[in-house]
């Protein structure tokens, strides 16, 4: 599908012009950076579940664990994130007890109050299930929080689990190319990370682990003539789905619930006027049922068995062709890509004559960027550390790729201080030119680092 990716890129900035995309910034806020979001409204939330904790966590401290559900903040009942943040802000005293769901049990732990440095999600009562739904069990979530933040690859994970050889998120994050990868739309877009556009690694990564094919797109107004000839009705998107879960396969769909992330389509009832699916966005502790027809789909239509051990050599190679090759479509790529995304950090003119729903895309495309850069670079040092001797070359080589990848995770974990999410930026003095000179800095030793590491694979 030649032109698939230009067709998401325009639509993911008709998107933006409408203020869709933005709604990102708040979910990843939600479970990523703090637990203190804009306002997420949701009917009879049950409780919030602990998916991961951060660093230094003084929920974990005190004895909670993921899975946990929060269930009362100083003696009040947690019924949003929203509501949360809003109790936090109640206390006055140094220490808040918090009462934990823990299966049938509950338990009360006290912490200091502010931060309790957990990923939390909301979760609601489930689904009724029809009797005569079809249903593809056995696919575990999608979450933020898990270091397996692009969706597409963790989608593909979660069916590998099922279907395939079972290997880490970080093994296919390495051998599709994607943790090797960096992109900068040429002109801001947050599309850059996904690992559909550009230098399509998500297809690559399918096809190396022996997954047969199809891509099929909705047709909508926004697209050019080319597009449309290959466009189909979401009746027959509808219809395809339904015949692919029949046969035994999930669908791995983009725009299940929120916003343009990638999902698994896992089960249909009532005709395929309700879909089951996992996303990033769900709030049961089951499949979730999908709010919305997606407009792209991955359908696989089987599965070859393969030996995989040349791919690890090959992802070296295909990494040395991201650092240096300028350009993928409309996005630079590697080193080049470094440079464009200084230089447009560093374009004051830009910044000075965009109007603020420009400013705050661009925002919400550089923290986007930044920060999928941020753990893309921490799965390279892990899969590079873990198949030290299945990649047939000088382990010495890879130790030392690793430490490089090492050195630039934590360098730009440090810097992540000056680059705010848009929920972050009510206004241009929350991200100015001196946080944007701040981030310059940073990508310039980040690209220091970058050109070492292009030395060692052009070793290989």
């Amino acid at each position: 599908m030649k032109n698939r990716a230009t067709f998401i890129i325009w639509t993911l900035l008709l998107l933006l012009s409408f203020g869709y995309i933005s709604e990102l910034t708040a979910h990843l806020e939600e479970t990523l950076l703090s637990d203190e979001p804009e306002s997420i409204k949701s009917n009879n939330v049950l409780g919030l579940e602990i998916t991961n904790f951060i660093e230094g966590s003084n929920l974990k401290k005190a004895g909670a664990q993921i899975g946990d559900i929060v269930i009362m903040y100083n003696g009040k009942k947690v019924s949003s994130i929203k509501d949360l943040g809003v109790l936090k802000e109640s206390i006055t005293t140094p220490e808040v007890e918090i009462v934990l769901q823990r299966g049938d049990n509950e338990i009360t732990l006290t912490i200091p109050k502010g931060q309790i440095g957990a990923y939390l999600k909301e979760i609601v009562p489930e689904h009724k299930i029809d009797d005569d739904a079809v249903i593809i069990e056995g696919i575990d979530k999608l979450s933020w929080g898990m270091n397996m933040d692009n969706s597409f690859l963790c989608a593909l994970h979660r069916i590998d689990e099922k279907f395939g050889q079972n290997i880490s998120y970080e093994d296919i994050s390495g051998l599709s190319g994607y943790a090797f990868r960096l992109q900068f739309f040429d002109g801001w877009c947050p599309s850059s990370p996904d690992a559909t556009c550009g230098k399509d690694v998500g297809a690559e990564i399918l096809k190396k682990l022996g997954y047969n094919f199809n891509v099929y797109h909705m047709a909508t107004e926004f697209m050019n003539e080319d597009m449309k000839e290959s466009a189909i009705t979401e009746d027959e998107i509808r219809k395809i789905m339904m015949k692919s879960i029949d046969s035994g396969w999930p669908v791995i769909a983009i725009d299940l619930i929120e916003i343009p992330e990638w999902g698994i389509v896992t089960g249909y009832q009532k005709d395929g006027k309700e879909f089951f699916c996992r996303t990033y966005f769900d709030k049961t502790k089951g499949y979730e049922i999908a709010k919305k027809m997606p407009w792209v789909i991955y359908v696989i239509t089987d599965k070859q068995k393969v030996d995989i051990t040349p791919q690890y050599k090959n992802s070296l190679l295909l990494a040395k062709e991201l650092y240096n090759t300028e350009k993928y479509d409309n996005y630079f790529s590697g080193i080049k890509a470094i440079h464009e995304w200084i230089n447009a950090l560093q374009d004051e003119k830009y910044f000075d004559e965009i109007d603020d729903k420009g400013f705050e895309e661009t925002n919400l495309a550089n923290w986007w960027i930044y920060f999928s850069l941020m753990l893309a670079r921490d799965n390279a040092k892990q899969y590079l550390l873990d198949n030290i001797e299945r990649f047939d070359v000088d382990s010495e080589i890879i130790s030392k790729l690793a430490a490089l990848y090492a050195s630039e995770v934590e360098i730009l974990k440090n810097g992540f201080q000056y680059v705010p999410s848009s929920e972050m930026v009510k206004n241009r003095i929350d991200w100015n030119q001196e946080m944007r000179e701040k981030q310059t800095k940073i990508l310039k030793v980040f690209l220091t680092i970058e050109k070492e590491v292009n030395n060692l694979f052009n070793k290989i």
